[in-house]
């Protein structure tokens, strides 16, 4: 294991790597039981290419208790050592921040929270362009789980694998500084 020097932030994903589900999925299918009619208005900003602005609409309406979701708790243990050497944290989601700002405050290790705001959805190298902007090339470490975090990785100082998607170990080759499964 490479450990990263405590003045390399850490920028951490969250769907699938902190927590083991998907927020937008889980906040469609609350709010879809309730509120049907909204499912059409969601797929014309999907097609339209308006992602991040449904994912705020959703959020708005989102009632949901952070401690009920899923965490994974090796990772989660770590990121607590982390924060105790005295590392920066960063919850980084494509999630709408609303939604991301009430699970860094459970969670209590956050001192940032970076997330789609309505316009622009936080993923791939719109996530990247976000963390070179704060931190520059290589001057932050990212922790995520799928192939839209590889734009990231592509960027960052230290790369962690969470909770991988199938597959994605052998795309990535040797890269990995740190492996959760």
């Amino acid at each position: 294991m490479i450990e990263a020097p405590v003045e390399m932030p850490l920028a951490v994903d969250l769907d699938g790597t902190l927590i083991l589900t998907d927020m937008s999925a889980l906040s469609a299918k609350r709010i879809f039981v309730r509120r049907p009619w909204m499912i059409l208005g969601v797929l014309l900003d999907e097609l339209a290419g308006r992602r991040a602005k449904w994912k705020q609409d959703l959020a708005r309406r989102l009632v949901f208790d952070p401690a009920e979701l899923a965490y994974h708790e090796a990772f989660l243990d770590w990121l607590t050592g982390e924060k105790a050497r005295g590392r920066t944290l960063i919850l980084a989601t494509a999630s709408d921040r609303a939604v991301a700002e009430v699970i860094g405050a459970h969670v209590g290790l956050f001192d940032d929270v970076m997330g789609s705001d309505g316009k622009i959805n936080l993923r791939d190298r719109k996530k990247a362009e976000a963390l070179i902007g704060r931190y520059g090339e290589k001057g932050f470490g990212y922790a995520g789980n799928s192939r839209h975090d590889i734009a990231v990785w592509e960027h960052a100082g230290q790369v962690i694998v969470v909770n991988p998607q199938r597959g994605l170990l052998d795309e990535l080759g040797d890269s990995a500084d740190l492996v959760f499964e």
